[in-house]
């Protein structure tokens, strides 16, 4: 179930419809979108910041997990085969993302 309707990631009406799914590179199913006002087909992820990711989010909320864990950033390298380049980077993108609390009104 959808809380909020998806808009339009490029005019912002409420005037789309899923067109297809397509599967990433983790095994995860994505849907596409189509607006019919302006003609333009967008991903789910389109302005959002795991858009245009390559690794898998799972592995992703795993490796910032463990940092967060206590895990070294040394140590989260060897464990995940990730560079420390990439963790930085996925940090920075996932900084502003909060996690909604479902007991606030």
């Amino acid at each position: 179930m959808t809380l909020t309707q998806i808009r339009c990631a490029y005019c912002g009406c409420k005037n789309i419809e899923s067109y297809r799914t397509y599967t990433t590179k983790g095994g995860e199913q994505r849907t596409m979108y189509h607006c019919s006002s302006c003609d333009s087909a967008f991903s789910e992820t389109k302005h959002t910041p795991i858009a245009q990711l390559k690794t898998p989010l799972s592995v992703i909320v795993q490796v910032l997990s463990a940092l967060t864990e206590g895990v070294g950033l040394n140590a989260a390298t060897r464990l995940y085969s990730v560079s420390k380049n990439s963790i930085y980077r996925w940090q920075e993108r996932l900084s502003g993302v909060k996690k909604h609390c479902c007991c606030l009104p």
